[in-house]
């Protein structure tokens, strides 16, 4: 790992000297405001030679006064040696100015300003060479515009419902057990989510209806919220530039808790996504603000955490967590590509913050780097340290780094109760996709390192950063009876590859609302065909589109069962437990948008790279959830059913959910993989095929576990929609000398012993 770039060293002659990290201090950045008093705290960190700092302050609620940087102020000069500023004052009376004492190190502090509530307000930052700046509150809590004045916002407005939940006494929340071997997380079904697709405006309030879904359905106790910090339109949102204000296009931060008091309210654990690893492109005046940013990446600016001046900015973050644990009743975080972050520092002292503030809660991580046993372990010797012996230690530790005295730059050990199991997905992905090009053994070892980290089928990274389709369509793209890619028009293989994943889209919805076979005998289905790019001269045949979907159908199943008999935590996006078929592509919208998209050479190059237009009016009508018309029901149904039963046989059974795998079996020629998990006095064996179907398969052989097992799953049920032709269930149980198995091609079924 690299040493963050150095930033130019400045004039901090106290930085350490009066540092300090009580919970006063994490909670009193930017405008905290007191409503009994109609009163407003402001504090600054800037860069610590900077001369004077002020905050305007409008003095009505309902004045606006547009972009932070067009409205003036008469500036009073000092004259001595050099001509100073000694003062700012407003240019009218629709404004106050006060000055911010100066604290040293570059934090700037005023108390006890009289201000309304949802008041605007900016700092103005008078610099070494007496140079003006105003600059949004890094801090913003309220933020309509990203390139507009801040908002005072009043925190305790909201009145929270769901008390027993936040004072732990709802037994449905899931809490950090840091001495069991899951860290507490062995329950954890997480439905990934993002709020702008889950309905056609794309707010808090409209996506309840969705959250009720989810619990009707019963399958995730837990949600993981995309990111919902400020950025210029309804997206992804890991471009936010407001760290710490909820994007008002999806309600604000209000309607953000009532949204989060709602879901647990229903029993759902609420996992909410932020992003330590770089700012936003739009909208982002960090480096104008102060030393927050030590260079360029490729999605925006990155965090000074290990530079000069860093010890503020890597609060910067450790305090969003804390904002989102607290304010808004998180029961848990997700850390968007930690390795990113440059600093393994910064993410030990988000971790040792969290724990010690918020000890119930857990963090899980994305990080590529998801076999790094650092990531997760935990050193026995950190518990009898105190918080300020740990938090002491990665200061001195970046201190070092930032004055290249220190060669080590990374900590022993981080400690993240999960992280997302990058390598197993990308195993469970090849082989459910591709089961003859890949060997079993990369699948099997992984299988019995992943127990602790996050298991999941797709993400929104591998769903919406290509074509935008989930797996259903993609394994009909490559079914080798529709023979697509072969049948497209692209003029390189990339447009053909995109114009073959939008034509097995449309496929898979003309599939499930439609009848194929009267749309293939009136010709209409290859003409739907040939307007997303097919050669006129070829055909779609309706039976290998069946044939193409069942696949896919099972697979899809496979993938779902696999993840789901693992202990630990699992994951899948939104509606994958009930068969949503919805697009989800990127999408967002900068501000410099309208005039980047009168080059043509500006939108041809995002359709180049990702098969569709990224626009947000353009691309998120395509994603909303529950778009399909459904022709009948059964195929929706089934795949409900078969998620509800899978769910409630992990939780009927602890040793599918938290027991031990004591043993793995590849058969690499047949494409079968069998787990073995044990818990107390209950055993199972999990039997997977990734490739043919079988009659009597006897490849387990002399590795058949002793006594008699019966089957109590199968994903080829007919309830699930399969053939129901594979079945086990039979008079004499199954044994080492009885373990003549039907396994139906791309099925699994689960046996217990008895």
């Amino acid at each position: 790992m690299k040493i963050c770039p150095i930033q130019p060293t400045y004039n901090n002659k106290s930085q350490n000297t009066n540092f300090k990290r009580q919970w006063t201090e994490h909670v009193s950045w930017g405008a905290k405001y007191y409503a009994n008093s109609h009163a407003a705290d402001f504090k600054l960190f800037t860069f610590p030679e900077v001369q004077k700092v002020f905050v305007e302050i409008g003095k009505k609620a309902s004045d606006s006064f547009g972009l932070i940087k067009e409205r003036g102020m008469k500036i009073v000069s000092l004259m001595g040696a050099a001509i100073g500023i000694s003062n700012i004052i407003p240019k009218d009376t629709k404004t106050e100015i006060k000055e911010l004492e100066n604290l040293g190190d570059g934090v700037f502090e005023t108390k006890g300003i009289k201000v309304d509530e949802g008041a605007e307000y900016r700092f103005i930052i008078v610099d070494k060479n007496g140079e003006i700046k105003t600059v949004k509150d890094p801090y913003s809590k309220n933020q309509p515009d990203i390139n507009g004045w801040s908002k005072v916002y009043n925190q305790d407005k909201y009145k929270w419902k769901a008390v027993d939940w936040i004072n732990g006494k709802d037994s449905r929340r899931i809490v950090r057990k840091p001495n069991q071997k899951f860290g507490g997380l062995e329950k954890l079904v997480i439905e990934e989510l993002n709020i702008p697709t889950l309905s056609k405006n794309g707010n808090f309030d409209d996506a309840k209806a969705y959250v009720q879904q989810i619990v009707s359905r019963g399958v995730a106790n837990a949600i993981e919220i995309m990111p919902v910090e400020n950025s210029n339109s309804l997206g992804w949102s890991y471009d936010g530039v407001d760290k710490f204000a909820v994007n008002p296009k999806l309600g604000g931060p209000d309607k953000f808790k009532e949204f989060i008091d709602f879901a647990h309210s229903k029993g759902l654990n609420v996992i909410i996504d932020i992003v330590p690893n770089h700012m936003g492109p739009d909208g982002d005046y960090l480096s104008e603000t102060g030393p927050y940013i030590s260079g360029n990446g490729d999605f925006g600016h990155l965090f000074n955490y290990e530079g000069q001046n860093n010890r503020y900015v890597r609060d910067y973050m450790v305090n969003e967590a804390l904002w989102y644990l607290n304010e808004f009743k998180a029961d848990g975080l997700r850390l968007d590509l930690t390795q990113d972050c440059k600093s393994d520092w910064l993410l030990k002292q988000i971790v040792d913050e969290v724990n010690y503030h918020n000890p119930k809660a857990f963090i899980i991580a994305e990080d590529c780097r998801s076999r790094d046993n650092k990531l997760l372990n935990k050193d026995e010797f950190i518990k009898y340290m105190s918080h300020d012996m740990q938090l002491g230690i990665i200061d001195e530790s970046v201190d070092g780094i930032s004055n290249n005295k220190l060669d080590v730059n990374y900590p022993a050990q981080i400690g993240f109760d999960s992280n997302w199991d990058y390598v197993f997905m990308h195993n469970l992905d090849d082989v459910i996709r591709r089961p003859y090009e890949q060997e079993l053994w990369k699948f099997d070892d992984n299988i019995k390192n992943s127990q602790r980290r996050l298991k999941y089928i797709m993400s929104h990274d591998e769903i919406g950063n290509f074509d935008g389709t989930r797996l259903i369509p993609k394994i009909i793209a490559e079914y080798k009876g529709l023979d697509l890619f072969n049948k497209m028009n692209g003029k390189d293989d990339s447009t053909k590859g995109q114009q073959t994943a939008h034509l097995a889209q449309k496929l898979t919805e003309l599939y499930l609302s439609d009848d194929i076979y009267a749309l293939s005998n009136s010709g209409v289905l290859d003409k739907i065909a040939v307007k997303l790019g097919m050669k006129q001269n070829e055909h779609i045949n309706p039976k290998e589109l069946e044939d193409a979907f069942l696949t896919a159908y099972a697979k899809h199943k496979l993938a779902m069962g696999t993840i789901m008999t693992i202990p630990g935590p699992k994951m899948f996006f939104q509606g994958d437990d009930a068969l949503e078929t919805a697009y989800f592509k990127f999408f967002r919208e900068l501000s410099s948008d309208k005039y980047q998209r009168q080059k043509p050479e500006f939108v041809e190059g995002i359709l180049k790279e990702k098969g569709y237009d990224t626009l947000e009016s353009i691309a998120r009508p395509t994603c909303v959830v529950n778009n399909t018309e459904f022709k009948n029901l059964a195929h929706r149904q089934g795949m409900i059913k078969f998620s509800q039963d899978i769910t409630q046989l992990m939780r009927e059974n602890p040793a599918i959910s938290e027991g031990d795998i004591v043993a793995t079996y590849c058969d690499n020629n047949n494409r079968i993989h069998i787990h073995h998990l044990m818990k107390d006095n209950d055993e199972f064996l999990i039997l997977k095929n990734f490739g043919c179907g079988f009659n009597r398969y006897y490849g387990y052989g002399e590795n058949f576990p002793n006594g008699d097992w019966i089957e109590i799953f199968n994903s080829d049920s007919k309830e699930y929609l399969g053939s129901g032709e594979y079945t086990n269930r039979r008079w004499n149980p199954i044994s080492r000398e009885h373990q003549n198995l039907n396994l139906a091609p791309n099925s699994f079924l689960i046996l217990k012993r008895i």
